[in-house]
């Protein structure tokens, strides 16, 4: 059982690493000196994982592991401030960079392609990575407790 877990496991990073490539294409290619390529390929890989452990959980490692729900859970507010700050400072960077400096040699219309396609990319697993991880931890909380209340009985 625990080999199918990890199997699995190996399975779905793997699809999430190809996931993460397809997405960010684009943005390598045209916009290589993103400086906001690290968190949002963690965006992106926190969006995918916490809604495949919060819709797949009997399937993870998180399952069985009472003491790391409860880390999880206790670690999410920490999880999520991150995660919010950082797309508030993706935000302010948008709205104050010099985009001229940082693709001069693009065209105009190119370059408000790209920059609506990182808003909406960026934006979206952000939000989404949040709301995932705010619901992955009520799941979490409600398996424990569930978990729990049948050891008593």
């Amino acid at each position: 059982m625990i080999k199918n877990k990890i199997l699995f496991e190996i399975i779905w990073w793997c699809a999430t690493a190809v996931f993460v490539a397809v997405v960010m294409l684009p943005i390598w290619r045209t916009f290589p000196a993103f400086p906001y390529q690290q968190i949002n390929i963690i965006y992106i890989a926190a969006f995918i994982t916490f809604t495949r452990y919060a819709f797949l959980l009997k399937y993870t490692f998180l399952a069985d592991a009472r003491y790391i729900k409860i880390g999880f859970i206790l670690f999410t507010l920490t999880i999520v401030a991150w995660l919010v700050f950082s797309m508030q400072d993706f935000q302010i960077w948008r709205e104050q960079g010099d985009l001229d400096k940082m693709l001069p040699n693009m065209s105009y219309e190119k370059r408000e392609s790209i920059l609506s396609y990182l808003k909406s990319e960026f934006v979206f697993f952000a939000i989404g990575s949040i709301i995932a991880a705010l619901f992955l931890a009520g799941r979490l909380f409600f398996s424990f407790r569930r978990e729990r209340n049948s050891i008593k009985d």
